[in-house]
């Protein structure tokens, strides 16, 4: 089982992933979506007029504590990946082996059928932010872009959206619907600011994904020759590679700039849904959040034991979507990533690294 570590991403890698965080770190004044999903519009007002808690302003033991193990995990978990280990428990316990080379081919259909019911969700407003009806607010990408707070009409967004879903969910002229998507993720940064950095990694690595393999199976119309022809030189596990890279710093930057700097967010959501905290006080358990996603990102970027990750995503997916009453479709666009993550690991981003 072979780990990339950090150290060995290649300099553009590297570039792409401090780029990102840079843009990432100077959003957090104005950067507050994500965890307002759940909450009404009355309930954040509130929530971000409060202090933070004193866990996330000064060292105690339980901060003190929890970053420790948290770190010893992570030292774990890296050497654990550069050994022969996770073989030998898997072969122990008598676990089936999945061939996830048969499995190859179908990650781009993954990838196609979670955009797809990202975007019909958006347009119709099928997964609405708490306080709305179903259909009454339809939004850009995600439940707290709305078109609504928005100067001018944008409504036609909503059918922009509908085509882009019908293409990727039919698999008609695949790369040219991703270049689409990144235009369309630039005119949500044009529209929302900062607030679309919360979804441009994993939106983007997906669309680069796409354009770089094509439709996969199931697809039914290819894309022009012209452009299938760019995506001829670009080594197979480099599409991966980003994909994985880009999504490691999504969770980076939604658990420093949203769980860490505005835990309060969190915090009315666990007050107000009344969610199991197994034990702890209510802000020691939003620290443990923030800090397993940073966790969870740090080690998916670094793309070490990346299929065993997968399960932990899967995990606090089906959590919070059934403590938090977000139903199936609030993570819609990011199932086909887990797809991807346990089908196809780490990725590398040349032949040479193999």
């Amino acid at each position: 089982m072979r780990a990339l570590p950090l150290a060995a991403l290649p300099l553009p890698a590297l570039i792409l992933g401090a780029l990102f965080l840079s843009a990432a770190l100077l959003a957090v004044g104005p950067a507050l979506a994500h965890d307002t999903w759940v909450i009404t519009h009355d309930q954040e007002e509130i929530a971000h007029a409060k202090p933070l808690p004193e866990i996330f302003t000064s060292l105690g033991i339980a901060n003190v504590s929890i970053s420790l193990l948290a770190l010893a995990g992570v030292i774990a978990w890296i050497v654990i990946g550069r050994t022969d280990i996770p073989d030998r428990v898997v072969a122990r316990l008598g676990l089936p082996r999945v061939d996830t080379a048969r499995l190859e081919p179908w990650v781009p259909t993954a990838l196609r059928l979670g955009l797809a019911a990202m975007f019909v969700t958006a347009a119709f407003a099928l997964h609405p932010r708490l306080g709305y009806a179903i259909g009454e607010s339809p939004v850009l990408f995600a439940s707290d872009l709305e078109f609504r707070h928005l100067a001018g009409d944008w409504d036609w967004l909503i059918w922009v959206q509908v085509a882009l879903g019908a293409a990727f969910l039919l698999g008609i002229w695949t790369r040219v619907a991703s270049l689409l998507l990144v235009l369309l993720v630039l005119v949500g940064f044009w529209l929302f600011g900062v607030d679309m950095l919360a979804y441009a990694g994993v939106l983007i690595g997906t669309a680069y994904y796409l354009f770089a393999r094509g439709g996969g199976r199931l697809a039914l119309l290819g894309d022009p020759e012209a452009v299938t022809r760019l995506t001829e030189t670009t080594p197979p596990g480099r599409p991966q590679a980003v994909l994985r890279i880009l999504t490691g710093l999504s969770f980076l930057y939604l658990g420093i700039l949203y769980k860490f700097l505005h835990p309060t967010y969190l915090l009315a959501g666990v007050e107000f849904y009344d969610l199991p905290l197994f034990g702890f006080p209510p802000e020691v358990f939003v620290f443990i959040v923030a800090t397993v996603e940073v966790v969870v990102g740090i080690l998916i970027t670094a793309g070490v034991m990346v299929r065993p990750l997968s399960f932990v995503l899967v995990f606090a997916f089906a959590f919070f979507s059934v403590s938090m009453n977000e139903g199936v479709l609030g993570h819609s666009f990011l199932y086909g990533i887990v797809f991807a993550l346990f089908v196809s690991g780490a990725g590398r981003w040349s032949a040479k690294d193999a």
